[in-house]
């Protein structure tokens, strides 16, 4: 069967890939992984505010791990391993919530949606509950409407915040506009874009934004560009807020669904000044470009040794960088480039 693929030089915009995966192309056909990263470790989000009433839960796949997301009735995100300890049901699939706990629907134990502790078995006159009676739980937070979990493969806490992006909040500029789709790529690799500088030219058709000023401190990246009047910040990896003054400001957030594969939600805002079509027209603009990375990204292969110009260095940086983010992976990252040598 032929496959009709598409003709790049710069690659086609079709917003449609983002939200209907039937009409992407996959030729790619390797055995093993694309990418070699496990998991990283952050704050992703797992759900917007406004899907998550109280007393709700909700069924997640996130991080590789079946997972259970659910509103206290004091109006707290919680989230812990989705399969009971007991004997494996889903907690999500029947569970209730009750106060801070969720109560399990197959034998009808309770566990704190903190701490993920067992609080109750409620039969057999059980005065004893077993230290082994325990949920992993996951810090959560609510922020930018948005509701974020932490990840950490060893169940490290949390070595950076996330921000408040204080447009969300401003009335002077719009509600918010929420832009989500998957995407099968590693989030090391989708953040690689901001720094693969000639992809611009050659995916997009345009130039990339020449920066006045990069800087990287821990956890945190900032790009500054034309005059101030764009500025990129990153906090972790996959979580990001561009601001380009006057125009839009945007939080991206990249939740890994496992090693290979992400959930990306965009949020939106733009000026009231700007007018009442401008936020979904700054949207629709970021998911064209976005719309032509995808068939690169999802056909791609990651090379640890990659043969790159002096004008690449950036790169290998950014894989240095990111490496922090990972409990259980290491690599020999070249520290010059082919022009170097």
């Amino acid at each position: 069967m032929t496959i009709d693929l598409p003709v790049g030089l710069p690659m086609p915009r079709n917003r449609d890939v983002l939200f209907d995966p039937a009409q992407r192309v996959h030729v790619t056909r390797r055995r093993e992984r694309r990418f070699p990263f496990p998991v990283p470790n952050g704050w992703f989000i797992v759900a917007c505010s406004s899907e998550l009433a109280p007393g709700e839960v909700q069924a997640v796949f996130a991080f590789g791990r079946d997972l259970v997301l659910f509103r206290t009735d004091a109006g707290e995100p919680r989230m812990l391993d989705a399969h009971c300890p007991h004997l494996g049901a889903h907690l999500a699939v029947g569970g209730r919530v009750e106060d801070d706990c969720i109560r399990c629907p197959f034998h009808g134990w309770r566990f704190d949606g903190e701490s993920g502790a067992c609080t109750e078995i409620p039969y057999g006159g059980a005065n004893h509950i077993p230290k082994r009676a325990q949920a992993h739980s996951y810090p959560t937070l609510e922020r930018n409407h948005m509701v974020w979990a932490w990840y950490h493969a060893e169940g490290e806490p949390p070595f950076y915040d996330v921000p408040v992006v204080e447009e969300f909040h401003d009335p002077d500029w719009q509600p918010i506009l929420v832009r989500e789709f998957d995407i099968a790529i590693a989030a090391q690799e989708m953040a690689e874009n901001n720094v693969d500088y000639s992809h611009f030219r050659y995916v997009h058709g345009t130039d990339g934004i020449p920066e006045d000023e990069f800087i990287t401190e821990g956890t945190y990246k900032r790009a500054v560009g034309q005059g101030g009047n764009f500025v990129r910040e990153g906090y972790g990896l996959g979580l990001g807020v561009l601001r380009v003054k006057g125009w839009v400001t945007f939080l991206s957030s990249t939740t890994p669904i496992d090693e290979e594969h992400v959930h990306v939600r965009w949020v939106f805002t733009t000026p009231k000044a700007n007018g009442d079509d401008a936020l979904v027209s700054a949207a629709d603009s970021f998911c064209d470009g976005v719309s032509q990375d995808i068939p690169i990204w999802e056909n791609k292969i990651y090379r640890p040794h990659p043969v790159l110009t002096k004008s690449e260095r950036p790169i290998l940086e950014h894989r240095r960088w990111a490496r922090q983010f990972y409990s259980a992976y290491d690599e020999d990252i070249p520290t010059t480039t082919e022009e170097d040598e």
